[in-house]
């Protein structure tokens, strides 16, 4: 919503010189100038709280002047765009349902249903092979064993 933050230094508090005095006399009902400088300080320190923690109660107080050519516009009966701090729940339901969807697979990853077949053949084999080893049989060099043949190519 509200890109920067401030820190309460004298320069951010003349960045924000209308906003702050708009909020002390708006929000904390005192004139700015009957306070004296520390407590100035103090009251400034807590407006940056809130602007940095993005509580403060109304928009003016976090840009004065885009609040003013706003409200003039809209006092002239001018189109208004809508401000790009708004909350858009649709866009939030769209990303979650986007984040459960399936991703798209790719085919070169799997194996095919007669490579599957072929290698569960070969497993049931060796399967084979242990039992018959256990029983004492005698068991082909081959079985359970697959070779795709390159192997032996030169």
């Amino acid at each position: 919503m509200f890109s920067s933050k401030l820190s309460s230094t004298y320069t951010s508090i003349f960045s924000k010189t209308s906003e702050f005095q708009t909020w002390l006399v708006e929000e904390r009902k005192i004139n700015p100038e009957t306070i004296s400088k520390d407590q100035n300080k103090k009251e400034f320190a807590r407006f940056i709280e809130d602007f940095n923690t993005a509580t403060l109660p109304h928009e003016k107080y976090y840009n004065m002047e885009a609040y003013e050519k706003r409200m003039s516009a809209l006092r002239s009966g001018e189109f208004l765009p809508p401000t790009d701090d708004y909350y858009d729940p649709s866009a939030d339901m769209k990303a979650l349902s986007n984040a459960h969807k399936k991703k798209g697979t790719d085919s070169s990853m799997y194996l095919s249903k007669e490579h599957l077949m072929e290698l569960r053949k070969v497993q049931n084999e060796r399967a084979e092979a242990g039992k018959m080893k256990l029983l004492g049989m005698d068991i082909k060099q081959n079985l359970g064993v697959r070779m795709d043949g390159t192997v032996f190519d030169d």
